[in-house]
């Protein structure tokens, strides 16, 4: 049986279908970014200038564009941590690196954050999931965490940053201050955690 091949008219399609998915998302954040998380699906149609029939084209329905908007959000993460110094085996630069990247997320843009976020407040559905998931693997990587234990203190870590964070967000204070306090308290209870499930 021959394989099937994209024909050039084919490959055009396609590559203008993520042009097209990448300026909807572009535009949609600062949709969102302006007014706030809670918008309906209507709600962003009217502001963003798009048919409600082209954004359930691209995204499916509301989950499947909170899920778009967490990839967009781990990909700033990922980006982040890439630029950020943390020496080889450090594992607590590492862990400040990835707070630090999450708390930028938010402060940054706060509605876009909670969008991406606001799924976990009403169910642990796989958009939710997947993007705190992905977020965990993520400093497991960056900390070199690899054991059951391990990986379960991540999981509880990344929620407590999360909360915190949600928090922190109806009244900011400085930044730098809050990374480094969430930084230290994670910190100290890693190595309280790791030495007793040694």
């Amino acid at each position: 049986m021959k394989p099937v091949t994209s024909d050039g008219r084919s490959a055009r399609w396609d590559d203008h279908r993520r042009r097209r998915r990448r300026e909807l998302l572009r535009t949609i954040r600062h949709v969102i970014d302006e007014h706030g998380a809670d918008l309906s699906m209507d709600e962003i149609s009217a502001r963003s200038g798009t048919t409600k029939t082209v954004l359930y084209r691209y995204f499916g329905d509301r989950g499947g564009l909170q899920a778009c908007m967490g990839d967009w959000a781990m990909d700033v993460i990922r980006r982040s941590l890439a630029e950020a110094p943390a020496p080889a085996g450090d594992r607590r630069a590492a862990l400040a690196g990835m707070i630090d990247a999450f708390t930028a997320l938010a402060a940054g843009s706060p509605a876009v954050y909670r969008f991406c976020d606001s799924a976990l407040a009403r169910s642990a559905g796989a958009p939710a999931r997947g993007f705190l998931a992905d977020v965990t693997d993520l400093l497991c990587v960056r900390m070199g965490l690899t054991g059951d234990s391990e990986i379960l203190w991540a999981d509880g870590a990344i929620g407590f940053v999360r909360s915190c964070t949600e928090r922190w967000l109806h009244d900011p204070t400085d930044r730098t201050d809050f990374t480094d306090r969430l930084t230290t308290w994670l910190w100290d209870s890693s190595r309280s955690f790791m030495e007793v499930h040694r």
